[in-house]
């Protein structure tokens, strides 16, 4: 087995001791809401919005490994506009997090040489191929330098694992068909989600996007034709279960929630999120980290565990992350089983 390998072993291994303990294992932070995209089903690019500082960070990272999260999940926004990145991410392989990055790829070629060796995941977003992905993302181009890119990352050494995400809606029907036969000519994993289009508040539901999703009977539509390519050999990595539940309940209403038992999610500027309130925060970060509690006294806020109790009963999020990874909680066999390839891939 490769240093890689057992870096991803460890991740597992990890994983499950979080579980076991009732912890979450995954740090979900947006480490920027600046975005150098324009993409219409964007619920999260804010260009004035307030980042944490290097330190913060660094800190967050480090009380993620203390407290014995396995992974490390790093979007935005376009996390490569943040300058200290490098760093940020250098810190959490420190801390024994295994390192998932999301973009959209328009920086990976400048900034790839100081990011290599601290991201085990690469995630990159594809709505769609040609310059009808740039149309969508707002960059002219961008796809052309993902096709440039992408086969000179499978040449190195310190290659991550390649997935690639597609974001379906109104605005690129018929995409899963187009992008399938790229991620497997790139060697890349293949998910895909319906867009969100809101998010819980203190209110309920503010669906903010609503008229760019696709209808449920697309979304049916969509999971049938999904199972399709993967029946084709496409590298499609929903699970079979996950398909069936689209299929049948496109509004995703069939699951029990465990996302925040799994999950801590991170706002730019260090507000760690109640995702049933996502207008009043748990608690920020700096506030831990100045009164001494560390990352384990988020877990310990009464909220918490009132929202650990409310998650149950919620099926707000049409993430298929959010769906898996409530199934991986509950320790279904069928994603123990992903959650291995996936390390090994």
């Amino acid at each position: 087995m490769t240093v890689d390998g057992l870096s991803r072993a460890r991740f597992v291994t990890r994983l499950m001791r979080a579980r076991v303990r009732g912890r979450p294992h995954t740090l979900n932070h947006l480490a920027t809401s600046r975005c150098n995209g324009r993409c219409p089903t964007c619920l999260w690019r804010d260009q004035s919005g307030a980042e944490m500082d290097t330190a913060s960070v660094v800190w967050l990272y480090g009380e993620a490994g203390r407290l014995g999260l396995a992974q490390l999940v790093v979007w935005g926004g376009e996390p490569l506009l943040r300058d200290d990145l490098p760093a940020l991410l250098a810190a959490a392989k420190r801390a024994g997090l295994v390192v998932t990055l999301i973009s959209n790829g328009w920086l990976l070629e400048e900034r790839w040489p100081e990011l290599r060796g601290c991201v085990d995941t690469l995630i990159l977003s594809l709505d769609d191929i040609g310059t009808a992905h740039d149309r969508l993302r707002g960059l002219p181009g961008l796809y052309d330098r993902l096709e440039a890119f992408v086969p000179r990352l499978r040449h190195d050494p310190q290659r991550p694992i390649l997935l690639v995400n597609t974001v379906l809606s109104q605005e690129n029907r018929g995409a899963l068909e187009r992008v399938a036969p790229v991620a497997r000519r790139w060697g890349a994993g293949l998910y895909f989600c319906a867009m969100e289009t809101g998010g819980m508040e203190t209110s309920g539901f503010v669906d903010r996007l609503g008229p760019l999703a696709l209808t449920p009977e697309e979304l049916s539509a969509a999971a049938r034709r999904a199972r399709g390519l993967k029946a084709d050999g496409y590298p499609l990595l929903a699970t079979d279960a996950f398909l069936d539940l689209l299929e049948r309940d496109p509004q995703l209403t069939g699951y029990r929630c465990r996302g925040p038992h799994s999950l801590l999610t991170v706002a730019p500027d260090g507000a760690i999120r109640d995702c049933r309130r996502r207008d009043v925060p748990l608690v920020a970060v700096d506030e831990l980290r100045v009164s001494g509690r560390g990352l384990a006294g988020a877990l310990a806020l009464p909220r918490r565990r009132e929202l650990l109790a409310e998650a149950d009963g919620c099926t707000a999020c049409n993430n298929p992350d959010i769906i898996e990874m409530s199934w991986l909680w509950e320790l279904r066999p069928a994603m123990l089983k992903k959650a291995v390839e996936l390390a090994a891939r």
